[in-house]
């Protein structure tokens, strides 16, 4: 049974959160806050031990309201204790997220992904065929949904299609992580549809793409270069080389038809007064 109380952020070890903050929002946060007070408890864990007993508690979910508190100078929270361990916190931690409706494009694809991954951790690899996992849990939260119970639900709560989710799956799975952290701040981390072209591109063009948005973060060039050279090849080019082939392969009856086709085009002077 969940446990209400009124925590001293002090008391409450942050801990790396796999979503970076954005001081943007904090702040945001902070003056509606400030205005309504807080309208939703944090969720943390107890941890006696860390920090040799300084943080008896660690922040499982909540991460924006905490920082938006210390902003504004409060001492405590509203929290619900929550028994978990740490791989359990990590869940919670990702499912608040995904189900408060909140993420970019590409931190939405980050906790999809590493929902499954922890969710498989716990129980077992997902078979992609439908089956049961290869671990069975007798107590299995509605959080952690088996097999394909999972995608549906997670689409469910976020409100997406297959194709969404399989979109979402594609960039979590396909983008590196060196690629995810320079996109970070750039338009392209609220454009699902460039992080699918990103996705798309071999390692080892992630990390060149990578390593040009850390000289400049502008991703208008980076695009330009993932659609390759412009094509400026003349047309006419084109046609003579096609022409030359098809000659070359003519027996002599029709050369010369060509030749009499061509004299029957007119007079071709001009073209030497144009040159």
């Amino acid at each position: 049974m969940a446990e209400f109380i009124r925590a001293t952020i002090s008391d409450i070890h942050f801990g790396n959160r796999l979503r970076p903050i954005d001081p943007g929002y904090v702040e945001a946060l902070a003056a509606s806050m400030s205005e309504r007070g807080q309208i939703s408890p944090i969720m943390i864990r107890r941890t006696p031990a860390k920090n040799k007993g300084a943080t008896p508690f660690t922040l499982v979910a909540g991460g924006y309201r905490t920082t938006a508190a210390k902003l504004l100078g409060w001492s405590e929270l509203d929290a619900i204790i929550v028994v978990a361990d740490a791989l359990e916190a990590q869940l919670l931690e990702i499912s608040e997220n995904l189900y408060r409706n909140e993420l970019n494009p590409l931190d939405r694809a980050i906790f999809v992904m590493k929902h499954r991954e922890l969710w498989e951790e716990k129980h077992g690899k997902i078979n992609s065929n439908g089956g049961r996992p290869t671990k069975q849990d007798t107590e299995c939260p509605v959080v952690f949904a088996s097999g394909r119970e999972l995608s549906k639900q997670v689409q469910e709560r976020l409100g997406f299609g297959e194709t969404t989710y399989k979109k979402v799956t594609r960039i979590g799975k396909n983008l590196h992580p060196t690629l995810r952290q320079a996109v970070r701040g750039t338009n392209a981390e609220n454009d699902q549809s460039t992080l699918l072209k990103l996705a798309k591109l071999p390692a080892d063009d992630q990390l060149k793409v990578a390593a040009a948005l850390r000289e400049n973060p502008d991703l208008k060039p980076v695009l330009k270069w993932l659609k390759g050279p412009v094509d400026t090849t003349n047309p006419q080019e084109d046609i003579f080389r096609k022409v030359s082939a098809l000659l070359a392969k003519a027996d002599n009856d029709t050369l010369r038809r060509v030749l009499d086709h061509i004299g029957s085009m007119g007079d071709f002077s001009y073209l030497e007064a144009a040159e």
